[in-house]
This record gives structure tokens, sequence and C-alpha cells, in this order.
């Protein structure tokens, strides 16, 4: 039994990743780019995006329930429990 919270450490993780890249996507945007309002008007669209989508997977991670387990061979380890009618 491997408790599902696994899971969540591993999206945390890539969310960390995600943020990190942003910064240096936004730096990069704003330092190398054509100055201009189209810069910076990508920038905002790539920021609201990327807020947007965070919230989306918070607003779906707070559903979940995090002290369930996940059965990998497919069976109750309790034998005397099988037939449930």
């Amino acid at each position: 039994m491997i408790p599902i919270s696994i899971l969540l450490v591993i999206f945390l993780a890539f969310i960390g990743l995600v943020v990190l890249f942003t910064f240096f996507n936004v730096y990069h945007i704003l330092r190398f780019g054509k100055a201009g309002l189209f810069t910076l008007g990508i920038t905002a669209i790539y920021l609201v995006v990327i807020g947007a989508l965070l919230m989306w997977s918070l607003y779906n991670i707070l559903t979940i329930d995090w002290t369930l387990t996940i059965n990998l061979f497919g069976f109750e380890p309790n034998i005397t429990n099988i037939y449930r009618y």
C-alpha cells in the first residue's frame, strides 16, 4: 500500500519547476525582447495563463482525500473480507 500523498509531493516538485522556469522566461522576455507593448502584452498573457493553471490545479488538489492509499496488487490484504454482500 502506497500513500497517494507521494503523488502530491511529485506534483509540488513539478510546480516548483514551473515557477522557476516562469521567472527565467519572464526575465528573458523582458530583458532580450523588443521593447514595446507587444512584448509586455505577451508577458502579461503568459503570466495570466500560468497563474490560472496554478489556481485551477490548487482548486483540484484541495478536493482530493490525501489519506487514501494505492493498492498495487489489486487485492485487499485482509483475506477474510473478500466477499462483500
